[in-house]
This record gives C-alpha cells, structure tokens and sequence, in this order.
C-alpha cells in the first residue's frame, strides 16, 4: 500500500515539467503540445483505471454495507424480543403507565400524551393501557364554541370510548 501511495505522488503538479506555467497564460508551443500529448495519454490511462477502481470498490462497499444493515436489523429486531419491558407483569406496566398521566391537570384526548400515546407503542401496550381503568377516570373536554357536526360527533364517540375504559372507577371532567 505504502508503494501505491509514493507512486501517486508522482502526479504532483509541482513535479511536472510544466509546473512553472500551469495556471499561466502561457500558449504552448508545437513541441510542447506533444509532449503535453505524451503526459497526457499516460495520465488519462491511470486516470481510467483509477475511475475503475474506484467503481468497483463502491460497488463493494454498497455491498457490504446492504449487508451490514440486513444483519444490524436482524440483530436489532432479535435483541428486542430479549427486552426486558416484555417481560414486565402487566400490574407493573399499569403502575409505570399512570405515573405517565399529568400531575397538574386532567388527560387531554391527544395522541401525543398519555394514555393514548402509550396506546400506540406496541399491541402489548395498548392491552394492558386499555385494561389499567385509572388511566381513563379523568378527562379536560376543549369545546370550542364553534364546531362542525362531524367534529362533534367524532368527539363524542371518542369521550365514550375514554370513559367506558374506566370500568366501575368513579370519573372526573373538566371542561
């Protein structure tokens, strides 16, 4: 490697026969265009099979990193199957999910808080959220004063379902 790498050091500029018009004005003479063929011709050819080089060892390295990542998600998606909030009792997990709710206000209906964020993590998760009733015993209603027919019945369907998933727990609301 370390000969490749002094070889290419040839092709410094500051090397070449030309170096002290290069980036000049200067207009080459008749002998001077073949002697800048002669350069050339040599140069291009390396220059070709260095282009190739390069293509294959891309084409390598694409290679190698598909392959990398097909064994990085097969490793990951193994290693999540090991996760030990899989193996949590679902009394613990219920526990963990309410000291997700709001300390300072009533759960709002947005899939970005909880419950209804946790909801959508996993199929475990939302069975065991779905199932813990104090997650669901309170609820802030936002009625803005001016609501479609259609919002209003999909707000209504939704706080149903909220409070139906508190079983027999005692409910409060704030609008």
């Amino acid at each position: 490697m370390n000969t490749e790498i002094a070889a290419d050091l040839s092709w410094n500029l500051a090397q070449s026969p030309f170096s002290s018009v290069i980036q000049t004005n200067y207009i080459p003479s008749t002998e001077d265009l073949v002697c800048l063929e002669a350069l050339l011709t040599e140069s291009q050819l390396q220059l070709a099979q260095l282009e190739s080089e390069v293509a294959h060892v891309q084409n390598l390295l694409d290679t190698l990193l598909l392959r990398r990542d097909n064994v990085k998600a097969y490793v990951e998606a193994h290693r999540a199957l090991m996760s030990p909030m899989r193996r949590l009792p679902k009394e613990t997990l219920s526990e963990i999910f309410i000291r997700c709710l709001p300390e300072d206000r009533y759960a709002v209906r947005s899939v970005a808080e909880a419950p209804l964020l946790l909801t959508a993590v996993s199929r475990e998760w939302r069975q065991a959220a779905i199932g813990t009733p104090a997650l669901w015993s309170s609820l802030h209603l936002y009625l803005p004063s001016e609501l479609s027919s259609q919002t209003v019945h999909e707000r209504i369907i939704g706080s149903t379902l909220w409070l139906d998933r508190t079983g027999s727990l005692p409910v409060s609301i704030s609008l």
